[in-house]
């Protein structure tokens, strides 16, 4: 379930949750499947601190309570934020930038599941946020969805074997997402997520 968290209005605060820059002005058929992008978070730099910002609550409770290890429980991260990554999938569109994003990290994630599958080492739904923006205006869905963690040697693949998708639905008003593991479709993973959820 998706509940919208916040809607900033003054352009001070709009200011420190910059849209992130896209070499596009206006996507072409948002409708198509687009890979999702991924953002280490661990020392944002670039673009990647707009992603950091729509995340900063969470990734600032990451850092503060992580259990580095079972001796040392509860110490604080005081440089960087703690094993954070994140997938995002962006569109201009109708004078809107429309952003979804998922974050890996410590503290978030929940329900893993492991595949027999050298591409991949584990799945698990995590925090998952819808950010429009629009001028001066600001607003996020807060919800959960799927982060697919590969693993790091996985031989020779096709790119689309295992990956992450999205795609916007116009009629909806709503993004969809789905997964895929050795070309076969994870279906606890696909979502449509409607920028205006029912209350």
């Amino acid at each position: 379930m998706f509940r919208i968290v916040r809607f900033f209005l003054a352009a001070g605060v709009v200011a420190s949750h910059t849209a992130p820059v896209l070499a596009e002005t206006f996507t072409i058929d948002p409708e198509a499947w687009r890979p999702v992008y991924y953002t280490d978070l661990r020392f944002p730099t670039g673009e990647g601190l707009s992603y950091a910002s729509i995340w900063q609550d969470k990734l600032d409770e990451n850092n503060s309570q992580t259990q580095s290890d079972a001796a040392s429980p509860n110490t604080s991260y005081a440089v960087g934020n703690h094993n954070a990554k994140e997938w995002h999938f962006t569109i201009n569109f109708q004078n809107q930038a429309r952003c979804a994003h998922g974050l890996k990290h410590r503290r978030g994630m929940h329900r893993r599941n492991r595949f027999p599958h050298r591409s991949v080492r584990k799945s698990a739904f995590c925090p998952m946020r819808v950010a429009t923006f629009e001028d001066d205006h600001y607003s996020v869905i807060d919800g959960a969805g799927c982060y697919l963690e590969k693993t790091a040697d996985r031989g020779v693949e096709d790119s689309t074997s295992t990956a992450a998708y999205v795609s916007y639905d116009i009629k909806l008003h709503a993004f969809k997402t789905r997964f895929t593991v050795a070309h076969v479709e994870i279906s606890r993973c696909a979502q449509t997520i409607p920028l205006h959820p029912a209350k």
